[in-house]
C-alpha cells in the first residue's frame, strides 16, 4: 500500500521553519537579539538564553533546495570570491537579499564561526562585516583532530561515556571558550545565562533525540520502508530547536505519524524491490528516482536518521556546560566504518551507497562493505546525468 504523498508531520515542520524564521526576524526588527551561528555550537545556550538561532548549514540546505545556489555562486564569483561553496551561499543571499528565500534574514546581534575549516571561520567573518555585526569564533570543535582515538562502538557508549572520547585538555579549553561566548552574548544582549535553564535545555535534549530514534528504529524495521528519504531528511529540521518545547512536540508528531504507518503497512515508494542506505550527507541524489523506476532500489536510510543518538548526553556532576562542551568537541565520526555497518544491518540493507571521488584504490567504505557481504556503489555526485546513470547501470546489471 505506497503513500506518496509528504508525511504531514513533515509538513508541519516545514511550516514551522518558515512562520519561526518570520518571527524570528519580527522580533529582531524591533530589537530583540538574533543569532547566526555554524551548526552544532551553540543551538542549547542560546535557547537557555531564549535568543533565536539560524543554523548556516540548514539555510543553505534550504538555498540549495530551492535551486538558486546557481545564482548565488555566481553572486559569490561576481564579488570576487571563488567558487562554488556550499558554505558562502548564505553570505551571498546577504549580498543579494531580494533573491533570498522566504524574504531573506534580519540584521544578527551576533555570528558564531568556527575553526573546523579555515575557509569556513573567514566566511562567517566576510559575513559579520558585511552586515556589521561582531563575529566570535570557536575552536577545538569536532572536527578538530585529536588525540584520543574514538574506539570501533563510539556510537554505542557517546552518550554515558562521552569523557572518554575526547581529550582532557581541550575539553577544559572548550569549556572557558563556551563560557567566554556566554559573557560575550550577556554584554551584548543585557541578559545573564540561567545555568537552571541550560540544565533543563540538555535533558530535554536528551529526551527529543530519543524520540527521533525511536522515529529511526520504527522506520528501519518497517517491511516495505514507510517514510522516504525525503521525509526523513526534512524531518531533521527539529534538530535545530534542541532542547525546546516546538523542537520536542514537532519530534513526537513525527515519531507518532512514523508509528501509524508502520502498523498500517504503509511503504513510501511504489517500487521498492532493493534496499540502498545513503552513506553521505549530501542532499538526496537526483537519481534516486530513476533508480526506483528502473531497479526498484530505494533509499530507506542515511546519516541524518542515525545523528539523534549522538546529541544526547548524560549530565555528570550538575554541570551541563561541561557536557555539552565535551559533544562540541566529539559529535560524530562521519570516517567511521563501524556506524556505517551498524546502520546497514539496521536497515536491513542490500546496497550502500557512497559519495566519492573516483580512484583506483578503493576507500575504507568499499573495503568495510566487500568485508561484510554488503555491496558497496560509490558515485561520484548526486547528480542524474548520462554518466551517472550509466555507472548505476552497470552496477545493478552486473
Amino acid at each position: 500500500m505506497p503513500v506518496t504523498e509528504r508525511l504531514e508531520s513533515v509538513n508541519a515542520i516545514r511550516a514551522h521553519q518558515r512562520a519561526w524564521l518570520a518571527h524570528a526576524r519580527e522580533r529582531a526588527e524591533a530589537g530583540e537579539p538574533f543569532v547566526i551561528s555554524t551548526s552544532d555550537e551553540v543551538e542549547e545556550i542560546l535557547a537557555a538564553f531564549g535568543i533565536p538561532v539560524l543554523v548556516i548549514n540548514y539555510w543553505n540546505f534550504l538555498i540549495t533546495a530551492q535551486r538558486k545556489a546557481v545564482h548565488f555562486n555566481q553572486v559569490l564569483e561576481s564579488r570576487g570570491y571563488p567558487g562554488p561553496h556550499f558554505f558562502a551561499l548564505g553570505l551571498a543571499s546577504t549580498l543579494e537579499p531580494g533573491e533570498a528565500p522566504w524574504g531573506g534574514l534580519p540584521k544578527p546581534t551576533l555570528i558564531v564561526g568556527a575553526t573546523r575549516h579555515e575557509t569556513e571561520l573567514k566566511i562567517t567573518e566576510l559575513w559579520a562585516r558585511e552586515l556589521g555585526c561582531p563575529c566570535f569564533p570557536l575552536d577545538f570543535n569536532f572536527a578538530s583532530p585529536y588525540r584520543r582515538l574514538p574506539g570501533d562502538d563510539w556510537w554505542a557508549t557517546i552518550r554515558d561515556g562521552w569523557e572518554d572520547l575526547v581529550d582532557p585538555a581541550r575539553l577544559e579549553l572548550r569549556i572557558e571558550e563556551n563560557r567566554a561566548l556566554i559573557r560575550f552574548i550577556e554584554q551584548l544582549t543585557g541578559r545573564r545565562l540561567s545555568w537552571q535553564a541550560l540544565r533543563q535545555v540538555m535533558q530535554q535534549v536528551n529526551v527529543q533525540m530519543d524520540v527521533m530514534s525511536e522515529a529511526r528504529d520504527l522506520i528501519a524495521a518497517a517491511r516495505p520502508c514507510p517514510v522516504t528519504l525525503r521525509d526523513q531528511v526534512s524531518a531533521y529540521q527539529t534538530n535545530w530547536h534542541r532542547g525546546t518545547e516546538a523542537g520536542l512536540d514537532l519530534a513526537r508528531a513525527y515519531r507518532d505519524e512514523v508509528r501509524q504507518r508502520t502498523e498500517a503497512g504503509v511503504g513510501a515508494y511504489a517500487n521498492e524491490k532493493i534496499r540502498l542506505l545513503y552513506w553521505s550527507m549530501q542532499q538526496e541524489p537526483d537519481f534516486h528516482a530513476y533508480l526506483e523506476e528502473t531497479y526498484g532500489a530505494v533509499l530507506v536510510g542515511a546519516p541524518y536518521g542515525a545523528m539523534p543518538q549522538t546529541y544526547a548526553r548524560t549530565i555528570y556532576k550538575d554541570d551541563p556546560l561541561r557536557a555539552l562542551s565535551a559533544r562540541h568537541i566529539f559529535l560524530f565520526d562521519m570516517a567511521s566504518t563501524s556506524w556505517m555497518l551498524s546502520e546497514a544491518q539496521r536497515y536491513g540493507v542490500d546496497v550502500v551507497v557512497g559519495v566519492e571521488e573516483p580512484s583506483e584504490y578503493p576507500s575504507q567504505f568499499r573495503l568495510a562493505c566487500e568485508g561484510t557481504g554488503v555491496r558497496y556503489l560509490a558515485v561520484p555526485r548526486v547528480s542524474d546525468d548520462p554518466e551517472i546513470r550509466s555507472i548505476l547501470d552497470r552496477f545493478f546489471n552486473a
